[in-house]
C-alpha cells in the first residue's frame, strides 16, 4: 500500500509546495490537490514544479465545473510536465460547490459521469491524428490529437461513494476514488465488491482496479486534543449543508441516528451540540486518530484493502499555521515509507 496525501486548503500556493516538498523528503509517494478553494489542476503544477519524485494528482477536479475534453488535455499537459508523474482523478464535486457556488443542478450525476469518464480516458491516451469519436447523453467529442501523449497516459481515477456510483467507477475508470471518511469495512465490504461487478459487467478485468482511499488524519501527542479535531470536522462535513457522499458513508455504516442529528444540529447553527454527539466508534473506524504510534497503528489497518491511502490532516487546535503543523504528519509518513 502507498501513502498519498492530500493538499489544497492551505493559505497560499507557497505553503502547498513547501509542505510538498516535505513530504516527498519524508517519502510520500502521490501528493493531490482539490478543486476547493483552488483550482486542482494549476494548483497540482506548482507541485510538479517544486518536486522530483513524487507522482502528483487531483483528488478531485469537479467534473460540473469543467469540460470533458479540456480536462483530458490538461492531464495530457500535466502528465507531459511532470514527465510521467501525473494522476488525474475526477469527481461530481458536491452541493456546496454546484449548486451553492455555482447554480448548477448536480442531482442526476450518473449519466454525466459515464460520458466525463469515457470522453476524458480516450482524450488522455489518444494519439497523433487519431479520430477520438463518442456519442453519449449529456457529452460528445470529435477530435484528432495533435501529438503523441506522454506514455505511459495519465491513470483516470474516478471518486464515488454511493453504491450506484461505485459501480459505474468500476465500469468507466481505471481506479475507484473513495473519500476522505472512509472506514476498512466500508472499502472492503462495499466499495471493492461493487465496484469489482461493475467492471465485470462491462467487460472489464477487475483485478486490474484501483482502490485509491482517502482518509482523515488527527495527529496530535495529546489524544483527547485530536478525537476532539476529528469529531469538529466530521461535523463540519454537515455545514452550511449536509455533504451527501459523507452523510451517505456514515448512512451505509448503521451511523443513521447521528447522521440525523448531525443533518438538525449543524445547519442550525448548533455545532458543539453535534460535536458532543459524535460517537467514539465513529472516530474509531471511520478516521484516523490520535498520537504518531496510534496512527500509525490505524494506516496499518488498511493494507490489502487500499492500494493507496490518501492522508488528509486535520487541522489542530495549537496549528502555528506554518510548516511546523506538519512535523507529526511527515513523521507519520516516514514511518511508512520506512
Amino acid at each position: 500500500m502507498k501513502i498519498g496525501m492530500m493538499l489544497g486548503f492551505e493559505d497560499s500556493i507557497k505553503t502547498i509546495t513547501q509542505i510538498a516538498q516535505e513530504a516527498e523528503q519524508a517519502g510520500i509517494h502521490t501528493v493531490y490537490t482539490v478543486d476547493a478553494g483552488r483550482s486542482a489542476t494549476i494548483t497540482a503544477a506548482a507541485v510538479i514544479n517544486a518536486t522530483q519524485r513524487a507522482r502528483v494528482g487531483t483528488y478531485i477536479v469537479n467534473a460540473f465545473a469543467r469540460e470533458p475534453w479540456m480536462t483530458g488535455l490538461e492531464a495530457r499537459d500535466l502528465n507531459e510536465i511532470s514527465g510521467g508523474r501525473f494522476v488525474l482523478g475526477v469527481g461530481t464535486g458536491n452541493l456546496h460547490f454546484n449548486q451553492l457556488y455555482m447554480g448548477i443542478d448536480s442531482l442526476k450525476a450518473k449519466a454525466k459521469m459515464r460520458d466525463f469518464m469515457e470522453i476524458v480516458r480516450l482524450v488522455v491516451r489518444g494519439r497523433a491524428a487519431e479520430r477520438v469519436r463518442y456519442q453519449g447523453d449529456v457529452h460528445r467529442i470529435r477530435w484528432r490529437a495533435t501529438w503523441d501523449p506522454t506514455s505511459p497516459p495519465p491513470p483516470v481515477y474516478m471518486s464515488a461513494s454511493g453504491p450506484n456510483m461505485v459501480r459505474l467507477a468500476g465500469e468507466v475508470s481505471d481506479g475507484v476514488g473513495i473519500g476522505i471518511m472512509s472506514s476498512v469495512a466500508f472499502v472492503r465490504d462495499k466499495v471493492r465488491p461493487n465496484a469489482k461487478a461493475g467492471a465485470e459487467a462491462a467487460g472489464r478485468d477487475p483485478n486490474q482496479l484501483l482502490f485509491p482511499t482517502a482518509a482523515t488524519v488527527s495527529i496530535n501527542r495529546d489524544i483527547a486534543a485530536a478525537r476532539e479535531a476529528s469529531k469538529r470536522a466530521i461535523c463540519k462535513l454537515y455545514h452550511p449543508i449536509p455533504h451527501p457522499y459523507y452523510d451517505s458513508q456514515l448512512r451505509q455504516m448503521g451511523f443513521e441516528e447521528f447522521a440525523d442529528q448531525a443533518t438538525q444540529l449543524v445547519p442550525a447553527g448548533r455545532l458543539r451540540e453535534a460535536i458532543d454527539l459524535v460517537p467514539e466508534e465513529v472516530v474509531d473506524t471511520m478516521t484516523i486518530t490520535g498520537d504518531v504510534e496510534q496512527c500509525a497503528a490505524r494506516v496499518r489497518e488498511y493494507e490489502g484493502i487500499a492500494d493507496e491511502l490518501i492522508l488528509a490532516r486535520t487541522g489542530q487546535r495549537n496549528d502555528t499555521q506554518s510548516i511546523r503543523d506538519y512535523e507529526e504528519f511527515f513523521h507519520l509518513v516516514s514511518l511508512h515509507a520506512d
